[in-house]
């Protein structure tokens, strides 16, 4: 099981919430983790998986609006991200509800 060690908010260069687990997961082979992780969180629904060999990207709904996991296997960055004003309003209300899993 994946567990959340720190969330940081940036605006920089564009609104986004950067992840860093306990042990950095590996887009190849840990991506069924990551969309359990996010699974365990009731509001985060429609999740769908994009896999290629160096980066891994989970598109879910919260409030009804889009956002995308992103995690790179060179960087090992894991970071969430929106393409709308309407969820960029949301990121703080994510932030805190994963939050909730951080160690």
């Amino acid at each position: 099981m994946l567990r959340l060690q720190q969330i940081n908010a940036s605006a920089e260069p564009a609104a986004q919430l950067q992840l860093v687990f306990r042990q950095p997961p590996d887009p190849a082979s840990d991506a069924p983790l990551l969309q359990q992780w996010l699974q365990q969180f009731a509001p985060l629904s429609r999740l769908q998986t994009e896999l290629s060999m160096d980066l891994l990207l989970i598109r879910f709904s919260f409030c009804d609006q889009p956002f995308y996991l992103h995690l790179e296997h060179y960087t090992e960055a894991c970071w969430i991200d929106t393409d709308s004003a309407q969820a960029d309003m949301l990121l703080s209300e994510l932030h805190a509800l994963l939050a909730q899993d951080l160690v």
